[in-house]
């Protein structure tokens, strides 16, 4: 379950049919009207729903959805709501519902088992007698199943009063009991948005929070990546061990896709390559292949460029250190292959340096992918270190090394991407401090084009990725949990540029 169920999680105990005179009816699951189409929750979602969204954005506040809201999340709420009028159920029902399908999924319909066997928008397991694997993945169903559940736990209309949050654990009997609270706020919200008779939806809207109190010397965020763009549960499970990350669009469909990378510990023997589909919120498998190359280990980085302009994002291996010829080596898989091509196998002239971070990226505005290796750390001069390959001589020729305006220090995580738009590669620096995470962007001058905070708290179980994730000319900052979520699979919150 997205809320880290226990193994004994059975399903939803929500929704109660009409109160009439004499009390409420249970209306047998089977007997429901037509569900709705899955589809629209599937998709984008329509110009109606990104009206909404947008409209709702700016006072949502959750933890798991809050300012994230999409679309695709408002499909998938018409369809869930849509299905509590059928119900006769009124408007409190819905916002249990709701808050239920943001905890457990962020109204993202999965249609892959990833968490034990957990499927669709409540999470719902076919092994604890959910009921069949397209019955859960069809948002209507799973809706009505829910609701059937939470009348069977909250018989005699008991479930219109109490804590919202407290009703939806007795339902899903979560190992995070404490998942749902934070998210009826925006469980109202949505409601009273979308149910269709506006003066019973009242009823449910939250009340407008007071301003807290400011002073001249308040701190606030600053600089880039202080809105969130969008928040998704991978179809991965948690990325433990040596998994390397990239985001790059595959399949041409201008949403950056999900590369993992796994250089050891697979069955195969060999690196492997999984790519999960971004317009599906990673939802969705469209390639899992072992390439050309053996297994990597600690010394080995992986980046993803499109080497040879065919439109394909290519796989750039670099060996830090650890080669038999003391040298930097790098190889390029060709992504047409499916990584199965070598497209470069090359030994640098710079010595192994197994403290360097390495980035692909256009350095010096050629439209070739240079090699960057960057020292954070232990360097003579006190400041960040780089020195770039140029990737036109096949990495056979180093430029000067370079001393940046930044002071080196532990922890620093760096990458190189172009960040305003001038064909060339600027260095991005990235501190965790706390709760937050401070960001730098220098030019390849090593001038200042940016700097701020990102509300994120990074440690060794999380990823930085840059990159433009919709469509806006800016560099987003892409957060990857690989481990230790609540949904025990890896998450991904973009924070827009």
């Amino acid at each position: 379950m997205a809320v880290g169920h226990s193994g004994s999680h059975s399903a939803p105990r929500w929704l109660v049919a009409s109160a009439l005179a004499v009390g409420s009816v249970l209306v047998p699951s089977p007997a429901h009207a037509a569900a709705p189409s899955a589809a629209a929750c599937n998709g984008a979602g329509t110009a109606a729903d990104r009206a909404v969204a947008d409209a709702l954005r700016p006072s949502m506040n959750g933890r798991r959805l809050g300012k994230a809201i999409s679309a695709r999340a408002v499909a998938c709420a018409r369809l869930i709501i849509g299905t509590v009028e059928q119900r006769g159920l009124g408007p409190r029902a819905a916002v249990i519902a709701i808050t239920t399908a943001i905890a457990e999924s962020t109204l993202t319909n999965h249609t892959t088992m990833v968490d034990h066997d957990s499927l669709g928008l409540f999470q719902q397991r076919p092994s604890q007698g959910w009921g069949l694997p397209g019955q859960l993945t069809d948002p209507a169903s799973s809706t009505h199943k829910f609701l059937d559940a939470m009348l069977r736990n909250y018989p005699g209309d008991t479930w219109r009063g109490g804590d919202i949050g407290a009703i939806a654990q007795r339902v899903q009997k979560s190992a995070y009991p404490l998942a749902y609270a934070p998210e009826v706020h925006d469980a109202q919200l949505i409601v009273a948005e979308l149910w269709a008779d506006a003066r019973t939806a009242a009823a449910v809207r939250p009340a407008a929070p007071q301003p807290a109190p400011t002073t001249a010397t308040a701190e606030r965020p600053a600089g880039p990546f202080q809105t969130p763009l969008a928040t998704a549960r991978t179809q991965l499970g948690a990325l433990d061990g040596p998994h390397a990350l990239a985001l790059a669009d595959w399949n041409g469909d201008q949403k950056p896709d999900l590369v993992v990378a796994t250089g050891a510990g697979a069955a195969t023997g060999k690196t492997e390559v999984r790519i999960m589909d971004g317009a599906s919120n990673y939802a969705s498998l469209l390639l899992i292949t072992a390439t050309a190359l053996g297994p990597g280990d600690a010394n080995t980085a992986y980046s993803v460029t499109d080497w040879n302009g065919d439109g394909k994002p290519d796989l750039l291996v670099t060996q830090k250190s650890g080669a038999a010829s003391g040298k930097v080596e790098v190889r390029i898989l060709d992504g047409a292959s499916f990584f199965r091509k070598f497209l470069l196998e090359t030994t640098t002239p710079v010595a192994a340096d197994d403290r360097a971070q390495i980035s692909a990226a256009d350095w010096n505005g050629d439209g070739r992918a240079d090699l960057v290796t960057v020292r954070t750390a232990g360097t003579a001069s006190g400041k960040v270190e780089l020195q770039v390959l140029d990737g036109a001589s096949n990495f056979q020729q180093a430029a000067p090394p370079v001393v940046s305006a930044e002071p080196a220090r532990d922890g620093l995580r760096v990458t190189a991407t172009d960040w305003n738009g001038d064909k060339r590669a600027d260095l991005v620096t990235m501190q965790p401090s706390g709760d937050r995470t401070e960001l730098r962007v220098l030019d390849d001058k090593s001038r200042t084009l940016a700097a701020g905070t990102a509300p994120v708290v990074v440690d060794e179980r999380h990823e930085l990725l840059v990159t433009d994730w919709n469509g806006d000319r800016k560099q987003d900052l892409a957060v990857v949990q690989k481990t230790g979520t609540v949904s025990g699979a890896a998450e991904i919150t973009v924070l827009g540029g």
